[in-house]
């Protein structure tokens, strides 16, 4: 997946689950760190993840914010 699409999926699960600001930019890096800690998703052999999993790491980001 390139990186415009990547960025364009989790674009569109922040507007979805209202991950708005600052919020939005940890997002991203919540995601781009769970692939580095070995917990990426199952799209490619680059590990990203797919529209379902980003929905979940959605509510793991904001259940781990508290929010």
């Amino acid at each position: 997946m390139g990186k415009k699409r990547d960025l364009k999926q989790i674009d569109a699960i922040a507007n979805e689950f209202h991950i708005r600001g600052d919020l939005r930019e940890l997002f991203g890096e919540f995601i781009e760190e769970q692939k580095n800690l070995g917990y990426g998703g199952s799209l490619n052999a680059k590990r990203d993840f797919t529209y379902k999993e980003l929905r979940e790491k959605a509510k793991e980001f904001l259940e781990e914010k508290g929010l």
